[in-house]
């Protein structure tokens, strides 16, 4: 049996719609149909810690605090933190064959390759895109190779500067402990990942809708943005898609979730095939405001 909130701290309709406003103005994530439940599930215990009594309380204390720390702690608590190590693997053999060319495209240039990986959770996505570039072996000599996760989530930002993971984080390995023990260093039921795996990857705090974010981390060569979009509204989208265009190189690459697409959405990047899979480049469009709703 449904076991339903206390009458005190149930969250009215007029308290869900500010809620939820604020969270797609704030984080870009449209929460579709009634969930009213669902949100009190997830942030009720907040009014407890902040000794407040009501959902209107909570509104005013976000808007109200000048350090906005409680935008980003509802952010953590609404936002999904599911992931693991070689997630879609089809997605990241594509990866490497983009690496190829890659390398192909710079030589005679800057020896320079940077990656992000948004919405990065704790860590697996870039720490695996790390052993995948250093396994190809094609930027060994002389390059300098920069991987950089970014998500709102502290608590998750943590966990992926610590490194330190459960046996759920190899889920897709099915059960191949020589790979994991080739990259993790194993004791009391904890993977450390190895130094030399762990280098040339860096966290960041931020919530990847801000513009200013993308300035400073130009040029991009690949950005994984994987199962967010389908999460978001679609004014969102737009502002995402534009800071990508605008932070990747002349000739760069988005991968996004496989159940997601930007087909007949922007003109800022074309669809490419690599095997069966759908990557991203960019397509030289320039203007910013030419992203178009799908229909």
């Amino acid at each position: 049996m449904m076991a339903f909130p206390d009458k005190k701290t149930v969250m009215s309709e007029e308290e869900f719609s500010s809620l939820r406003d604020l969270i797609e103005r704030e984080f870009g994530i449209l929460l579709r149909g009634d969930r009213r439940l669902t949100l009190h599930a997830r942030v009720s215990h907040r009014l407890s810690i902040l000794g407040l009594s009501t959902y209107k309380e909570y509104y005013d204390y976000i808007l109200a605090d000048p350090t906005r720390e409680e935008f980003f702690t509802l952010a953590s608590h609404i936002t999904n933190n599911e992931t693991y190590f070689f997630r879609e693997r089809p997605q990241l053999d594509a990866f490497v064959e983009i690496l190829q060319d890659i390398k192909r495209e710079k030589q005679g240039g800057t020896q320079r390759i940077r990656i992000l990986s948004l919405a990065s959770s704790s860590g697996e996505e870039a720490y695996s895109l790390n052993i995948l570039i250093q396994e190809s072996g094609l930027f060994l000599w002389n390059w300098e190779v920069e991987i950089i996760g970014i998500d709102i989530d502290r608590t998750a930002i943590k966990k992926a500067n610590a490194a330190a993971y459960t046996a759920n984080s190899f889920r897709s390995l099915n059960g191949d402990m020589n790979k994991v023990e080739r990259y993790f260093t194993v004791a009391d039921g904890r993977y450390l990942l190895k130094r030399a795996y762990a280098k040339n990857v860096e966290f960041r705090h931020a919530n990847i809708l801000d513009s200013g974010l993308y300035a400073g981390l130009a040029p991009v060569d690949v950005i994984f943005c994987r199962n967010v979009l389908i999460y978001m509204s679609d004014p969102a989208t737009e502002r995402l898609v534009r800071n990508f265009s605008s932070s990747l190189t002349e000739t760069g690459y988005l991968i996004i979730g496989s159940a997601e697409s930007l087909i007949q959405r922007t003109n800022l990047f074309v669809p490419e095939y690599r095997g069966k899979v759908i990557v991203y480049r960019k397509s030289g469009e320039l203007q910013p405001d030419e992203v178009q709703r799908q229909v």
